[in-house]
């Protein structure tokens, strides 16, 4: 990988913010950024690890970030071009190029935004791309629009599309932050829409809201638990498990006593 020039990496942002009314011209000058700086290449052994899910091409993120700020601020001055922008970047099929795409999205305070990450469902396996769609894609609609994110996510977790799973657990936890979830009971609530089993990326953003909710509420997160340990819910037992040694002595022992007991049940049927 060459070394990050700034002084060449900011000339070649300022190339792309220039050419920002045209998306084929935005998505070629992007890719031979992302081409020039990559790190794959030339890795003596190209093997993605286990967790790319997606083509990447390993870039820095310091030049990753300086594209998308670059365009983040031209979408800005140019709104009428971010769909455009944000469409050809998403299809070309690049986890590098989708998380430009939500750069670009990210000021927008439209409701449309939500629809639009919600018709790519299917491409949001990758990790590193759905992370990008709920901290920069869904960054300015939230802000602008708290109640309407909410109920967004309500509708996410209790569709029947298993991909917008992970979606609006991730998009949760991104707002738990938020003045409308203070009271963690309409998270509580948005998560009892949530069909069982959770799979694929769904199943390790449930853990990571689980272990946020326990932080903040260890009593509310332990029964919400031990309802789904009684209702015999997949994989609510392993969830419980898994937080046992972040949760108060009293918590903690109740679940135990539950986990105990469920154990008992199935062996004796």
């Amino acid at each position: 990988m060459p070394a990050i020039d700034l002084s060449r990496l900011s000339r070649e942002v300022d190339r792309l913010r220039g050419v920002f009314a045209s998306p084929g011209e935005v998505v070629r000058g992007a890719v031979d950024v992302l081409d020039f700086y990559a790190e794959r290449a030339r890795r003596p052994a190209a093997v993605p690890a286990p967790e790319d899910r997606g083509r990447s091409l390993d870039v820095p993120a310091p030049v990753l970030r300086a594209l998308g700020i670059g365009l983040q601020t031209q979408a800005g001055i140019q709104p009428d071009g971010s769909w455009p922008v944000a469409h050809a970047l998403w299809d070309a099929d690049l986890r590098e190029t989708r998380v430009l795409a939500c750069w670009v999205l990210s000021g927008l305070n439209d409701p449309a935004v939500a629809r639009w990450v919600e018709l790519r469902a299917a491409d949001l396996e990758d990790p590193a791309v759905l992370a990008a769609v709920v901290e920069r894609a869904l960054f300015g609609w939230k802000r602008s629009s708290g109640k309407a994110y909410i109920e967004q996510i309500e509708r996410w977790l209790s569709a029947s599309q298993t991909g917008l799973h992970a979606l609006g657990l991730r998009a949760l936890l991104a707002g738990l932050e938020m003045p409308e979830l203070e009271d963690l009971h309409r998270a509580f609530q948005a998560l009892a829409c949530l069909p069982h089993p959770v799979r694929g990326e769904a199943r390790q953003a449930l853990g990571d809201l689980l272990a946020a909710l326990a932080k903040r509420s260890p009593a509310e997160t332990t029964r919400f638990l031990l309802e789904g340990i009684e209702h015999d819910l997949p994989g609510m037992e392993r969830q419980a498990r898994s937080l046992l040694a972040a949760l108060p002595p009293t918590q903690r022992e109740r679940l135990t006593a539950a986990l105990g007991a469920s154990s008992a049940r199935n062996a004796s049927t």
